[in-house]
């Protein structure tokens, strides 16, 4: 297999995942202008590989080696057109919402401190404290890796739902960027019971949650981590009215129509594992849903998860679902 100038062999991802895992990839591109979108798109059509597509490794999971190909996307840039902001899916999310702001556009502010790239952000439908990125998506441009053309979904063809869409689907679509349609008026979203509900401007707001985030949220720099690691729950109306029963005191939020979103980390803290250890991984005494680690391989991790999902299944009779993405 002759490789194109820009590929590396043996790639370590150890500075490529917020875990600081040490496994490593065969082959590893970094994707940054239109051109590599075209030359991995002929390499990938020439050789049958697994491929996977990374931003900046702050909600994947390493499991092993990986055998194919790494792409990173890269693609970068930040533009405005009337109340439309357009960003490149290499751009840092949270640099983008401190660009909003600095144009006078708001809707971003409570998804401030969110670690990642804003490739990520329409994968997973990135949220937080009452908003979230489906709520000011205008359309998502990708490059189908299969096909070698763009593809461009408005917000409806995006098939958004508690952190899903379209894109989980279809591993072979490669976001180039998002379009965001903001607001020249600001209007504070403080339906968060912990966010105080008289806020002056944006940029309090934005404060605000920097705030919490710090409080409950370790950065991964210093303390690995992947931030929530499972979703909220969505049950039913009637399973909810027999957990009350049991549980009266159960954290839950209504969600659609005779559906309802549990809390998650309430959960795992009424089960006493809040601050647990195992090994040389555990779970944050500030947050239940986040699950550090000091080992550089996800064996424990993992194992961990599984039986934190195990017990919760068993007193609960709830399946818990990760929220980051596992590589193997």
């Amino acid at each position: 297999m002759k490789l194109p100038r820009k590929f590396n062999s043996d790639f370590s991802l150890l500075k490529n995942n917020s875990l600081k895992l040490n496994y490593s990839s065969d082959l590893f591109v970094s994707c940054n202008n239109e051109e590599d979108l075209f030359l991995i798109h002929d390499f990938l059509k020439d050789n049958k590989l697994n491929y996977w597509i990374i931003g900046d490794g702050t909600n994947i999971i390493l499991k092993n080696n990986l055998k194919g190909l790494v792409i990173k996307n890269n693609l970068k840039g930040i533009s405005f057109y009337q109340n439309s902001m357009m960003a490149g899916a290499g751009e840092l999310w949270d640099d983008i919402v401190t660009s909003s702001l600095d144009n006078n556009l708001y809707g971003l502010e409570n998804l401030s401190g969110i670690p990642g790239s804003v490739g990520a952000s329409p994968i997973q439908n990135i949220g937080a404290y009452g908003s979230e990125i489906s709520d000011f998506v205008e359309y998502v441009e990708t490059f189908n890796l299969k096909k070698g053309r763009y593809e461009v979904f408005s917000k409806s063809a995006c098939n958004f739902s508690y952190r899903d869409s379209i894109f989980k689907k279809k591993p072979y679509l490669l976001v180039t960027k998002i379009c965001l349609n903001l607001s020249e008026k600001f209007k504070a979203n403080t339906h968060y019971e912990a966010l105080p509900k008289k806020v002056f401007d944006a940029r309090e707001q934005r404060k605000n949650i920097l705030t919490i985030r710090s409080q409950k949220l370790p950065n991964y720099k210093k303390i690995p981590n992947v931030g929530s690691f499972f979703k909220n729950p969505i049950i039913s109306e009637s399973k909810l009215k027999k957990l009350i029963s049991d549980f009266p005191e159960i954290k839950s939020y209504s969600f659609d129509e005779k559906k309802y979103k549990v809390s998650a980390a309430w959960l795992i803290d009424k089960l006493d594992l809040k601050g647990t250890t195992k090994g040389e991984c555990g779970i944050s005494k500030e947050h239940a849903l986040v699950f550090y680690n000091f080992s550089d391989q996800s064996d424990s991790l993992l194992s961990y998860a599984r039986e934190v999902k195990k017990r919760i299944k068993e007193n609960f009779d709830i399946a818990l679902e990760f929220e980051p993405t596992i590589f193997s």
